[in-house]
């Protein structure tokens, strides 16, 4: 994937996991337990991007998510903002390998997200149960193990430098 900067190319990615995450995966998992497209595919960007650009990408999907959502304005926006800038900001610590490293964060990215998101809802006085977070919990994670690196290779989403081989 170039290093430009690509913001439609970013649109066009999210509104096919917005379309996915509302009319195909309902399909498959029950109600309350449908994954967020959204998270994986803001981690499997921001993992080729800067910072700055990572908050502007998990802002974009955001701010999708909760126009199409419509429960609390703002939610989406922020969580997967700050997604995006800590995935771009500490992607440089990992070896960029196409299923390992992008399948580990999708799925701790998919466990941080629905705990941060819980935590904001019940602080603004939304009695939110944690069981209501947690049961789904292991299917999320799950999905964001399997999907984040499918999607990439779909997408055909590449490390801009391609890592040492070892020697042998």
């Amino acid at each position: 994937m170039p290093a430009s900067y690509r913001p439609l190319y970013w649109a066009i990615v999210f509104i096919f996991g917005l379309l996915v995450q509302t009319a195909l995966l309902p399909q498959v998992f029950p109600a309350g337990y449908v994954p967020s497209v959204m998270v994986s595919l803001v981690v499997l960007l921001a993992l080729y991007e800067s910072p700055r650009r990572g908050l502007a990408l998990g802002m974009l999907a955001g701010a999708m998510t909760d126009l199409l959502g419509g429960r609390l304005i703002g939610l989406n926006t922020a969580t997967y903002g700050l997604l995006g800038y800590y995935v771009a900001k500490y992607q440089e610590r990992f070896k960029h390998d196409q299923i390992f490293v992008p399948g580990l964060i999708g799925a701790l990215s998919q466990l941080v997200v629905a705990i941060a998101q819980w935590m904001i809802l019940n602080a603004v006085g939304y009695s939110l149960p944690w069981q209501v977070v947690a049961t789904p919990l292991p299917y999320w994670i799950l999905f964001g193990l399997l999907f984040t690196p499918a999607m990439g290779g779909i997408l055909g989403i590449r490390p801009r430098v391609p890592s040492k081989s070892r020697r042998h």
